[in-house]
């Protein structure tokens, strides 16, 4: 039996969490049940990412938010490929997805919500449009996958007829990336942090992930640590303006903008402590790394993160948008270094108990062969194992 053919719609062509959901699903899928392709919605290094891992990728634009050609162009790809899953990511691929989809008379149409729609950076007006379409739609979705109870509260609480087709998926990481045993001085020398304590970020320099509130922090910080390091490590929007935040608050000295970095499990090793200050999450991948090598977390208390960061148990939440208690907590941490590496143990024993790639994968394409089963496809062969 030919392995069904599963096209992911991703939300971008850049490379954040739901990038890289897709990264390790398409990674773990097992290729004699599942063939999988990439449909990206506009240019980006998520393409060359995946090309370069052996997915075959296509571009179809999905710009402006109405556009029949985009449609027209997507159902097209569909057909041509003889799609059985087409699976979707985040609220505009959820929209065009849908119609496209059903256009294409593909089988299974599985809608993916890895953000909040309250949460999304969009104008109100935008906001509403898209929680109007979605539930217009709704009906052409056979599965809904929220990565957070967090967000499939929200999903139903925008929608209650969805209720019957969401199940939750948590997010999980590839454990043999993260090093036990790593070496902690490589970044520290690298960047001129050998002295005093390290703070991390790893997050796209926008608005919703907070680095302003880290920012305003660091004067309290850096009276007790003046040696301290804050390493900002992605790239975006913000990032001129955050510069020029931290010279006029006189902490550039203690900063760190690092730009995008392939070597995450060296950056966390470098780190006391990392630092999440969003302003809104789904449940997300970085805090999952830091947890997985046993990195001490300060974050803010948002949507599905404390689902993960168990207060004074794996770690500490703070309210968003909230500088002082911020720093009050990492000042916690820095001066109770037993309890933070007794909490970055506990952080570390739970990912690898609960949030790994395998169940991820396993409940996901369970939701695959349970929605083909309902849609009357023929649900690919498992590999039978020696005994």
């Amino acid at each position: 039996m030919m392995p069904a053919v599963v096209a992911e719609l991703a939300g971008s062509s850049g490379y954040g969490g739901g990038e890289r959901y897709l990264e390790l699903l398409c990674d773990r899928l097992d290729r004699t049940r599942y063939r999988p392709i990439l449909i990206c919605p506009e240019p980006g290094p998520f393409i060359e990412r995946m090309k370069e891992r052996g997915v075959e990728t296509h571009l179809v634009h999905l710009a402006p938010l109405f556009n029949p050609f985009a449609l027209w162009r997507l159902a097209r790809l569909l057909i041509h490929e003889r799609v059985t899953i087409l699976q979707t990511h985040g609220a505009r691929a959820n929209f065009y997805g849908r119609i496209a989809g059903y256009v294409a008379g593909v089988p299974v149409i599985i809608s993916t919500v890895h953000n909040s729609l309250q949460d999304y950076e969009v104008s109100p007006f935008t906001r509403w449009l898209y929680a109007r379409l979605l539930r217009m739609t709704l009906p052409l979705a056979h599965r809904i996958i929220c990565v957070s109870e967090a967000n499939r509260r929200d999903a139903i609480e925008e929608c209650p007829s969805a209720a019957a087709v969401t199940q939750t998926v948590y997010n999980g990481v590839d454990l043999s990336a993260f090093s036990t045993q790593p070496n902690r001085q490589k970044v520290r020398r690298e960047l001129g942090a050998t002295q005093g304590p390290v703070l991390v970020t790893i997050a796209r320099l926008t608005e919703q992930k907070g680095h302003r509130y880290l920012l305003r922090a660091l004067p309290d910080i850096l009276d007790t640590w003046p040696q301290l390091s804050c390493v900002f490590v992605g790239e975006g929007e913000l990032q001129q303006a955050l510069h020029r935040m931290a010279i006029d608050l006189g902490v550039e000295q203690a900063c760190r903008f690092v730009g995008v970095r392939e070597d995450i499990p060296d950056i966390l090793a470098a780190a006391d402590l990392f630092v999440l200050p969003s302003l809104s999450e789904g449940f997300p991948f970085v805090l999952l790394e830091a947890l997985a090598m046993g990195c001490p977390v300060v974050a803010s208390r948002v949507n599905g993160v404390p689902e993960l960061i168990g207060h004074q148990k794996t770690g500490l939440l703070v309210p968003p948008r909230d500088p002082q208690a911020l720093a009050r907590a990492i000042r916690d941490m820095l001066s109770n270094p037993a309890a933070a590496s007794r909490m970055g143990a506990e952080g570390r024993a739970l990912v690898r108990e609960r949030f790994t790639v395998e169940p991820m994968v396993a409940s996901t394409t369970a939701i695959f062969d349970s929605a083909m089963n309902d849609a009357g496809v023929p649900v690919p062969a498992q590999k039978r194992v020696a005994a």
